[in-house]
């Protein structure tokens, strides 16, 4: 027989030597503390999948599939079968092999479980117990396994050092030792012991490493490079001196008693973190807005790391974790200042619209695929990213989501704006942290000024780094909240005559309104810019508005000395830095009217800014409160009971209403959501776990929506329909992967002008193009797009925001 090959010019043995290479390599630098298994079994196991994870390549039917491939030949054989396909009995070839080398049932049907899907999703445990029984499983694999050489694969589980006689084996002594799988007393041992969270956790890990080393294997082969590529440069170990923190914000010129406050608390969380036991993994930093958190988060993480490394011989990533795509950029580029250092193995910025080309600090560039599977897997020693992309990697059953899992075992996470995971979802994070602590050794800081009840702090559960929080939070006393006008309803034009009076009186002040559906901050924008437009700033900001515009803005805010007039929606509050005098906002959760509180003189002058809330009413839909088209009641509910009966709060007093908020809302944090999810995930139910066939989507929502929205493409400007020709001419490119790697190259260009809109609105307008997005072309946007506002909406019900 000719040599096996796993890819078109590539041998078998390479292939799967090489994958072990390097998932062995990543495997070693872990340290972990499972109990179900000890650490040798587990070493074992990642072994035995990652050298037979494509051992089922060796039949026929792959072969000729492969060689036809290789050979560019018109007819290539087996393309549409079944027969080629490989991951099953290369699953179950694992199986058998690991049974035999390991000697212990569980840890032989993990590999099972990983190997067999290396090229899918993760199915419901018994998915993989139902062993092949039916006539025409049984056909296939019986028509696999006798086209499959023996002598040439023994030559090669030989050469790789896999223990098993694969010489004179039969299919009948295979199908005898693969029916095991559904034998009662194996079941029963299953369901004892691959149970709970450790178990779900350890296969995650093999999987990921798999998974990892494979796809990085067979990419760095097609673009004709050399794993030792990736061993001695991308996975190679960065020291980061935290003094360069110190060096950083000697730089900056703010204001000199807020400074001295941030100073205060800068020191105190430092001496925590310096001192602190490492055996507590669960950590937080509760502080008031405008505190300077961030900068402090790095430098607890860097200095946790440097005690990581020196006393527990761990090397630790730090996952700076932020609720919304929109901060990271804001948040990236502070990092990159600090660090002084753009280099991705570094400093990695990782979301859905990222650039997907990795530099590494000798200078290397990795664009296409090997680019793109580094930037996705978090190559890098600090990683920017969103909640989205961290929980739906520790929560899924994908495989695409899974690659990067064990890059955050290890690590330090920081969770920025923790406050913004769902409560319903508490406690299924609540045992998630705990147990990514307990076996993979991570380490986790909570941040937020308003600090959810997902741990208690009295029992212990979670260790604050501010010793001195609830000094902090008196000494931040910048702002008073009017809560008085919530008592009752006001409608749009009421609101208008409020804003009018006020912006007259307060003639040298800047003005922030920040209302809740796009609909109404449309309204509320054109008659202040027709008022007060000609002599002042009056700005609009959305998600209605195109991200390039949206970024402009925000930063003409903070560098124009003029006065501003602002009109939003609550995307201001997630981390936009800026400044002003007065904010109005109508009424939402408690967190959110911290979260816009924090933009009212955040460099603490010595006059208070001043918040005004509102409770706005729509007079076109029955008096209906706007907050109701957009939060949850439960959330309204734990606001009211939290604030009821106050006139005016003080700044000092947001972190006792918040925790009495928080406190109701814990009532309602143990629902079924929570229970039903750790109950599937603790059984190994993946599927039905993590994916909604019904609705097409992932189960855990971290930003919940209740309606569909299409990306449209706005042409605004002669870049736009640069980016948008470039697309057009990458659609006619024949080949997949370098049509998806043109279109990776620009997509950050793209979603520049890219916005969201409810999908019954665009059906009205436009139709999606082949590659999925709509467009509204230059000549269109007279009629579609407002240079002001935006999208322009013409349904009354549209509230999105």
């Amino acid at each position: 027989m000719v040599m096996l090959i796993s890819h078109p010019h590539k041998n078998l043995y390479c292939h799967l030597y090489n994958t072990y290479k390097i998932g062995n390599y990543i495997f070693k630098q872990k340290r972990l503390s499972f109990k179900a298994f000890s650490a040798e079994v587990i070493e074992e196991i990642v072994k035995i999948s990652l050298l037979s994870h494509d051992l089922g390549k060796a039949m026929l039917y792959f072969q000729e599939y492969m060689y036809d491939i290789e050979s560019n030949k018109p007819k290539i054989r087996h393309k549409d079968s079944d027969l080629k396909n490989h991951g099953l009995i290369s699953g179950l070839l694992a199986f058998v092999v690991a049974r035999k080398m390991i000697k212990d049932d569980m840890a032989a049907f993990l590999v099972y479980m990983a190997v067999s899907k290396h090229h899918g999703n993760y199915d419901n445990i018994s998915d993989y117990l139902s062993r092949p029984s039916s006539k025409k499983e049984i056909s296939i694999l019986k028509e696999q396994f006798e086209s499959i050489d023996l002598n040439e694969l023994q030559k090669l589980t030989d050469d790789i050092g896999l223990e098993f006689k694969f010489s004179d084996y039969s299919f009948e002594k295979f199908l005898s030792d693969i029916d095991y799988l559904g034998d009662i007393e194996f079941l029963y041992s299953i369901e004892q012991k691959l149970v709970g969270l450790e178990s779900y956790l350890l296969l995650n890990l093999v999987f990921s490493i798999l998974i990892f080393s494979d796809k990085l294997e067979a990419i760095f082969h097609s673009e004709g490079m050399h794993i030792d590529e990736y061993l001695k440069s991308i996975g190679k170990k960065i020291k980061i001196d935290h003094n360069i923190v110190e060096d950083y914000k000697s730089s900056l010129n703010k204001n000199a008693n807020t400074s001295r406050l941030r100073e205060e608390v800068y020191q105190d969380v430092l001496e925590s973190v310096k001192n602190i036991d490492l055996s507590k993994k669960i950590l937080s930093i509760n502080l008031p807005t405008g505190s300077g958190k961030t900068l402090t988060a790095l430098k607890c993480g860097l200095v946790l790391r440097q005690r990581m490394e020196e006393e527990k011989g761990i090397h630790s990533k730090i996952i700076y974790i932020l609720p919304f795509t929109s901060v990271i950029e804001q948040n990236y580029d502070v990092f990159a200042d600090v660090i002084k250092s753009e280099d991705n193995n570094v400093l990695l910025k990782h979301h859905h619209m990222s650039e997907r080309f990795f530099k590494s600090d000798d200078g290397t560039i990795y664009d296409g695929s090997i680019g793109e599977h580094l930037v996705e897997t978090w190559e890098s020693e600090i990683v920017v990213s969103t909640f989205v992309q961290f929980l739906h990697s520790i929560l899924t059953n994908k495989n695409r989501q899974l690659k990067k899992f064990h890059n955050i075992a290890n690590s330090i996470i920081i969770l920025d704006e923790v406050q913004n995971v769902p409560y319903k979802y508490w406690g299924l994070i609540k045992e998630m942290l705990i147990s990514l602590g307990e076996y993979l050794n991570c380490r986790f800081i909570l941040m937020t000024a308003t600090m959810p009840l997902i741990f208690d702090e009295e029992a212990g559960e979670i260790f604050e780094l501010a010793k001195r929080k609830e000094k902090y939070f008196k000494m931040f006393n910048r702002v008073q909240i009017d809560a008085s006008l919530l008592r009752e309803p006001m409608n749009l034009n009421d609101f208008k005559y409020l804003l009018y009076k006020d912006i007259n009186e307060y003639k040298d002040k800047s003005f922030l309104i920040v209302v809740n559906t796009i609909k109404s901050s449309i309204e509320i924008y054109r008659y202040l810019y027709e008022e007060f437009g000609e002599q002042n700033d009056v700005i609009y900001l959305s998600t209605n508005i195109i991200p390039k515009e949206r970024i402009e803005r925000i930063n003409s805010i903070k560098e124009s000395k003029s006065r501003k007039i602002i009109v939003s929606t609550q995307m201001v509050e997630a981390g936009v830095d800026i400044d002003i005098d007065r904010v109005y906002r109508d009424f939402g959760p408690m967190d959110s009217i911290n979260q816009t509180a924090g933009r009212c003189n955040r460099e603490g002058e010595d006059e208070k800014g001043f918040v005004t809330l509102v409770l706005l009413k729509d007079e076109n839909n029955k008096d209906r409160d706007y907050y109701k088209y957009i939060y949850d009641d439960i959330l309204m509910e734990s606001t009211i009971k939290a604030i009821d009966g106050k006139n005016l709060i003080e700044e000092k007093d947001i972190h006792e209403l918040s925790y009495l908020y928080f406190n109701n809302l814990k009532k309602y944090s143990s629902r079924n959501d929570s229970v039903l999810l750790l109950e599937l995930i603790s059984k190994m139910n993946y599927r039905d776990a993590f994916e909604d066939k019904e609705k097409n989507k992932h189960i855990f929502e971290i930003i919940p929506q209740s309606f569909k929205t299409v990306d449209v493409f706005i042409e605004i400007d002669d870049e736009a329909s640069n980016v948008w020709r470039q697309m057009e001419e990458i659609k006619y490119i024949k080949d997949r992967f370098v049509r998806k790697r043109e279109l990776n190259r620009i997509k950050k260009d793209v979603y520049q002008y890219v916005v969201s809109i409810p999908e019954t609105i665009v059906k009205k307008h436009i139709n999606p193009e082949e590659h999925g997005l709509s467009r509204i072309s230059f000549e269109m946007l007279d009629n579609v797009y407002d240079e002001n506002t935006g999208f322009i909406r013409e349904e009354i019900n549209d509230y999105i925001f």
